[in-house]
């Protein structure tokens, strides 16, 4: 189906104009005009507050989701009953909850760090979290880890002379 189109649209689809001629009033009016922006998307809502330690809102602070595949990880299969993945979903947030309140009370900040964590973990008063201690040991310099290596040495050395004598 051809269509036709207006003497305007024929002038307007022509050639560009060549130097020293004057221009169609409508050729500035397009040049001039800002480009076309399709409309943006309005922005999505904001999400909700976390839901306070210990209220019974639906809201998780762990995706339920994320409980199944380290579970199914381990084993390959999912062969959980939903009652138990409901109570290890909800011991994991609480056990990530007070973590992170002891991270809190350490931190020095307005955000935890690595070492905030490490201090929690350590803390002897508490010694909640003592299991962790092999995952999340404190930060020490590269001279005092040495330091720490060559006392171990010396020790060793030590016990190895003594069961000789």
């Amino acid at each position: 189906r051809q269509t036709r189109s207006s003497p305007r649209r024929r002038r307007a689809m022509a050639s560009p104009p060549t130097p020293g001629l004057p221009l169609p009033p409508n050729a500035i009016k397009a040049f001039l005009a800002p480009p076309l922006v399709p409309a943006m998307a309005p922005a999505p809502p904001a999400r909700p507050p976390p839901p306070a330690a210990g209220s019974s809102d639906s809201a998780t602070l762990i995706p339920l989701a994320a409980i199944k595949r380290l579970i199914a990880g381990e084993t390959g299969e999912n062969k959980m009953g939903a009652d138990a993945l409901h109570l290890i979903h909800k011991a994991s947030e609480l056990f990530v909850e007070k973590l992170a309140a002891a991270s809190v009370k350490k931190s020095d900040g307005e955000t935890i760090g690595y070492d905030a964590v490490a201090a929690a973990v350590d803390d002897e008063d508490q010694g909640e979290f003592a299991f962790l201690s092999d995952l999340v040991p404190p930060t020490t310099t590269f001279e005092a880890y040495l330091a720490q290596q060559q006392q171990l040495q010396q020790e060793q050395q030590q016990e190895a002379m003594n069961e000789e004598a």
